[in-house]
This record gives C-alpha cells, sequence and structure tokens, in this order.
C-alpha cells in the first residue's frame, strides 16, 4: 500500500513502515485510523508512505490452515493433548495449505527480502525505515541486508532480538504486570475523576469485582503492592510492616479466592471477562488508560467501543490471520531455549485460572509452543556500520512488551541514537507524545537527533 507524500512540493522519500507483531495487519500502520496512529502532518505531507503486507496474512499470501481434529470425545482429547506435546509441529503442519513448504519462509529474512522486491517494483533507489515492536528488528534486518538502499531509520520500541522468542515472552509478563500495576497507580492518582481508589490495591479491588461480576470468579494476576492506607481497620499501627506483609500475600491471597470462588460457580472463568480482556489489550498504550478506567467504572461513552458487525468481523479475521502466522514464525525463527520450570505455570494458568497475564507467556517460554517445531531460519546479523544515516531508537522505560532492559541488542549491533522516554508505553510515534513526534520529524529532515531523553506520554500531555 502506497500514500504518496500529500504535499509533492515537499517530498522528501519513501517511508517504509512495519507496526510489528509478528503479525500486526500492515495496512493498518499508515492507511486506517483502526491501528490508533495519528501521524504528524509533516510526515504525512513529506514522505510517500508504504506498508507491505507480510507474507502469511490476509490480502498478502495468506497462511491455509485446516481445523485439526475430530468430533468424537476421544478425537478431541487427542487434540488437546497433543496441542500441548506436539503443538508447534501441529500448527506447522495444519498450515501447508496447498503449497507445502510456504510456513517454513514466513521469517524475517524474507520479510526484508519482500521489502526490497516492494522497493524495486516501486522503483525507488532507497527507503527510510519505520519499525514498531518487532518491526524494529525487521527495519534493522533491512538496513543491514541492504544498507545502500537504506536512508533514515527509525526504530520505535525496539525488541531484544536475542530473546526470540521464548525468553522475550518470558520477559514482558514481568513488564505486563509491572505496567498494570503503573496503571493502577495512575488511577489511584486520579481518584477525584475515576472514584475506584485512591491506592492502587483499592483501585485493583475495584476492577476485579467488576471481573467477579462479570465472570462469577477473580482474576488472578499479581495485585500491585500494598500500602499503609490499605491495612484493614485495628492494623493501621503495623504501618508499612504490616503493608509489605499484605503485600507478600498477595498472589497466593487472589489465587485462593479464586479457587473459592469457582468452586461456588463451577464452569466460572477469568478468561471470560471482557473487562479483562480489554485492560490486557489496551494497557501496553499509556493514552488508552482513561479509556481502560472508564470502562471498568462505567462512564465510557455509550458506544465508544461498539463496533459495526463488518469491522467486527474484519477484526475477528485480522486476529486469526495473526495468531495463524505467530504459531509459524515464532517456531521458525526461536533461538532460546525453554523454561521448563514455567511448566506447572503454563497447564495451571490455561487449564484452571484462565489467567491472560500469565498463560500465554508461560506456554511459549516453557517450550510447549513450539514443540515438535525445531527452527528453520537462520539469524540476521545485524550491522549498522555501514550506514550513511545513523539510526534513531527509541525505548521507554515502562514499556510492558519490549522491556527496557533489552534495548542494547540492537541499539549497539546498529549503532543507534537512542533516546530514552521516561514512562510507561509501548509504541510512541503517532501515539499521542507531541515531544517524540517533533524529534522524529526533525530526523527525518536532517538524518540527525541530539535528544537523549523524552518525557512519557502523561508528561508529554501536559507539556504540550
Amino acid at each position: 500500500m502506497k500514500i504518496p507524500a500529500a504535499d509533492p512540493s515537499e517530498r522528501r522519500g519513501a517511508l517504509f513502515g512495519n507496526p510489528g507483531g509478528p503479525g500486526v495487519d500492515a495496512y493498518s500502520y499508515f492507511g486506517t485510523a483502526k491501528g490508533g496512529f495519528e501521524w504528524p502532518e509533516e510526515i504525512r505531507n513529506e514522505w510517500d508512505l508504504i506498508t507491505v503486507q507480510p507474507r502469511g496474512l490476509q490480502h498478502s499470501t495468506p497462511l491455509e490452515c485446516e481445523v485439526i481434529g475430530g468430533a468424537s470425545p476421544l478425537d478431541v482429547a487427542r487434540t488437546v493433548v497433543d496441542s500441548y506435546v506436539n503443538s508447534g509441529a501441529q500448527s506447522r503442519a495444519a498450515c501447508q495449505g496447498s503449497r507445502p513448504g510456504y510456513p517454513e519462509t514466513i521469517t524475517t529474512d524474507t520479510n526484508a527480502r519482500d521489502w526490497d522486491t516492494a522497493r524495486q517494483a516501486l522503483g525507488y533507489d532507497s527507503i527510510s525505515l519505520m519499525g514498531l515492536s518487532y518491526g524494529t528488528y525487521l527495519a534493522s534486518a533491512y538496513a543491514s541486508l541492504f544498507p545502500e538502499r537504506t536512508d533514515r531509520v527509525v526504530l520505535d520500541s525496539a525488541m531484544d532480538p536475542s530473546t526470540r522468542w521464548d525468553r522475550l515472552l518470558l520477559d514482558q509478563q514481568g513488564g505486563y504486570e509491572r505496567t498494570l500495576n503503573d496503571y493502577f497507580g495512575f488511577v489511584a492518582d486520579n481518584d477525584a475523576t475515576y472514584h475506584m481508589g485512591d491506592t492502587p490495591l483499592k483501585a485493583y479491588q475495584y476492577w476485579s469485582a467488576r471481573i467477579v461480576a462479570e465472570t462469577g470468579t477473580n482474576p488472578t494476576v499479581t495485585p500491585p503492592p500494598a500500602r499503609v492506607g490499605d491495612l484493614p481497620a485495628g492494623l493501621g499501627s503495623s504501618g508499612q510492616a504490616g503493608a509489605d506483609a499484605l503485600t507478600a500475600t498477595g498472589k497466593a491471597r487472589v489465587e485462593g479466592e479464586g479457587i473459592v470462588s469457582r468452586m461456588l460457580n463451577p464452569g466460572s472463568n477469568q478468561i471470560n471477562s471482557p473487562l479483562l480482556a480489554a485492560t490486557k489489550a489496551m494497557l501496553p498504550q499509556a493514552k488508552n488508560w482513561d479509556s481502560i478506567a472508564r470502562m471498568t467504572n462505567g462512564t465510557l461513552e455509550a458506544g465508544a467501543t461498539e463496533l459495526s458487525p463488518e469491522l467486527s468481523d474484519e477484526i475477528i479475521g485480522m486476529q486469526l490471520a495473526l495468531f495463524r502466522l505467530q504459531s509459524v514464525q515464532i517456531c521458525n525463527e526461536n533461538i532460546t531455549p525453554p523454561d521448563y520450570s514455567q511448566l506447572p505455570a503454563a497447564v495451571w494458568s490455561s487449564f484452571v485460572t484462565g489467567d491472560i497475564f500469565t498463560s500465554p507467556h508461560a506456554v511459549i517460554g516453557s517450550g510447549i509452543y513450539c514443540n515438535g517445531a525445531a527452527p528453520v531460519a537462520a539469524e540476521v546479523p545485524l550491522s549498522g556500520a555501514t550506514l550513511t544515516v545513523r539510526p534513531l531508537q527509541i525505548n521507554a522505560t515502562g514499556d510492558p512488551q519490549t522491556v527496557y532492559a533489552g534495548r542494547t541488542t540492537i541499539a549497539d549491533a546498529m549503532g543507534s541514537h537512542l533516546v530514552t522516554v521516561h514512562g510507561p508505553g509501548h509504541g510512541h510515534v503517532a501515539l499521542g507524545n507531541p515531544v517524540v513526534d517533533d524529534l522524529v520529524v526533525d530526523y527525518l529532515r536532517t538524518g540527525q537527533a541530539t535528544a537523549t531523553d523524552a518525557p512519557g506520554y502523561f508528561e508529554a500531555q501536559k507539556a504540550g
């Protein structure tokens, strides 16, 4: 998809973009409002914006995946068992379709080469790159394979490719839990607006009660640390020591409450909570936190989250395509060993509690996800040594998905100029942080950046 520069007199070149995943629908990055991106007018005016829909997705060359299993109880049981003991092989075999061997070609290396094929077809001698999340690895791979064809490179929320994918998903679990705590801190700090509690733990408990009302059971993600104000009446004199004791028992307490509530409400499962699903899906971008809070307390404007049947069907199709692609590409490229100590958590959270803040991370991190499907793709060696323009890299201290600790792998390999965003958020360009937007606009114009720090979303909004 190509969107020509809106002001031909100001046109500077072609900007190829990818929103990550792997497997996020590329059209939503530049082309539609569904992705939530609001690109600065300067970028739309000055650059041809181009996305290449990754192979394996809708509107590209989609994976053709059959549904595995039969109708009999025995077939269902075999499928469930096989999905754990042979999950990777099962997914790879199920998606061979009419092109045997095609799933094995879905890799970062082939995606980068697809970009260069598109570049040639569109007639560009060189291109600039904009990658978000996994897209930072894809953009770095392209720049490393084709440095003579690469101009500017923006790496927004750079991932650590040395941890893909088992380790990276385990790192994300801690990242999400820390960000959830930050969110409840935001809610507590704005209790005058949301009225859900003036401490993070009280805000968590309000949120938990709403999930219980939806499903009959409570969420089991670890609660935020307690404060003195959270202590029950009569225990306030214990001070911070009492609060620390309450914090230490937090995970066991919610797990115990979950066991009791599931016994009292047979068939109840937190995974059926729309609020729980929306919280995790919307949590990575700080600009969504107000909507999560209003969704929780019931003050979100009526119809704000309603979708037309056509759009709903399209989003479901995109999510299915994303799931299919990731089930193939993650196993094709996995380079980190499984952590077998995560097996109990994977089974418990998947089959018993339905805890989405644990299950996907433990299932992949434990090695279950790719059982039977050895990696088929060689690593793309990353190097920015021969680039004419130094890449610009942006990482946030409170990012749940590409955690800040992993920022140096791409930065060191590509020689990036690193900007630290001090605050929460996964993705910053065109996502409501005007300080970052201005920095990126200037970099795309000049090829240079001097700032090393930027405020987080909330501080940037105040300054703006």
